[in-house]
């Protein structure tokens, strides 16, 4: 049974995260910001996906991704974590168009380019998709439709919530020790939060988990995929989760415009490496677990609250407090899974699931057949 789940050794081995750069990230649709983000012509933003330097930036032409490098000598082209500034190399000034076509040749005679060699000169370009407010890329020259990736409606759910996501945004970025797998799988896994965050996430819950209902004799859902090793969709690897949380109304809700009005803790978990949640639809935050390296993981954490209906007012302290609350339940998971972390090795035994666990099954089933290309 335990031969179709992960082994310990794809959360250590650099040999495995080569495929994972080559067939997840490098053929999936990733998170990479928000269009708040890229508001004006010339905005632009700056970072790295599985290490890769990516450039978005809004154009006269619209939104548009590049690789972060300059074709003459592979020098960034914008070295800020965000700007305004036109897509000009700082080393020796060669010029982009909106497209990343070289426009602009300084000192043009030093290089001695014929027009065919000049008209080949441009930045990579690569697919970019918005999902309202969320922008995605992708890496490969011929991408997989979004729709193949997300269902058709779970897209219209992230278009619907991320219309209410407010463009005042707080952002941290830091490194954790453990495989950015462990983050994804932990968000997923509810029934650690009785035990890991009893202080913090827990009281403002509705209920404690419940125990899974079944007969004695039953079988288990875990067991059946299992023993079927069959890999699901891709699309069904994201989908969205409600839990009722207590009843409360913040203070500065009456001066936004929140997403719906239920008293529910809201996760839309976008595979493979973005848990995006919504506390009473009052504000957001949007985790994303980036690799590093096989024990490193650079863990990206967003936090708005919802579309203020004043954009004058200031919500700089209410997100700094917010961020402050979120990245104390961060640390708590992050104490967790470095020590789950530093344990596994070759003489480790292979991951048991329950039946609560049979996303992350699924999960793992994708990801043999189609990173690791694993088919018995």
């Amino acid at each position: 049974m335990s031969r179709h789940v992960l082994d310990a050794e794809h959360y250590t081995s650099p040999d495995t995260l080569v495929k994972e750069k080559r067939y997840l990230f490098g053929r999936l649709w990733i998170f990479v910001g928000f269009t708040s983000m890229v508001r004006e012509r010339n905005q632009f933003f700056t970072r790295k996906v599985a290490g890769i330097p990516i450039l978005v930036q809004r154009t006269e032409a619209g939104v548009r991704a590049f690789i972060n490098q300059c074709p003459h000598r592979l020098s960034v082209i914008q070295t800020e974590a965000s700007g305004k500034r036109p897509m000009v190399c700082p080393y020796h000034a060669w010029s982009f168009g909106v497209e990343g076509e070289l426009r602009g040749l300084p000192n043009h005679g030093l290089y001695q380019f014929t027009a065919a060699e000049r008209e080949k000169i441009c930045l990579r370009k690569l697919h970019i998709e918005e999902v309202g407010q969320l922008l995605f890329i992708n890496f490969a020259e011929q991408p997989l439709p979004l729709p193949e990736q997300f269902s058709p409606e779970y897209l219209e759910q992230l278009r619907e919530a991320s219309l209410y996501l407010d463009s005042q945004i707080i952002y941290s970025c830091h490194r954790v020790r453990y495989n950015w797998k462990l983050n994804m799988e932990n968000v997923k896994d509810y029934n650690h939060v009785p035990f890991v965050h009893p202080k913090t996430f827990l009281p403002v819950m509705e209920s404690p988990v419940k125990a899974l209902i079944a007969e004695p004799e039953a079988p288990s859902v875990v067991k059946g995929l299992l023993s079927r090793a069959e890999a699901p969709a891709l699309s069904s690897l994201s989908y969205p989760t409600r839990a009722p949380i207590k009843p409360y109304k913040s203070w500065f809700s009456e001066l936004c415009e929140p997403y719906r009005d239920e008293h529910i803790y809201y996760n839309w978990f976008i595979y493979p490496n973005v848990n995006f949640c919504s506390v009473r639809g009052e504000h957001f935050l949007l985790q994303q677990y980036d690799p590093v390296s096989p024990g490193e993981t650079d863990y990206h954490l967003w936090m708005m609250s919802a579309r203020r209906k004043d954009v004058r007012t200031d919500f700089t302290a209410l997100l700094s407090t917010l961020i402050r609350g979120e990245r104390a339940v961060i640390a708590e998971d992050t104490r967790v899974l470095e020590r789950l972390q530093d344990g596994l090795g070759a003489h480790s035994a292979s991951f048991m699931h329950g039946d609560y666990e049979e996303h992350l099954v699924q999960q793992h089933l994708w990801y043999r057949a189609h990173v690791l290309e694993v088919t018995e």
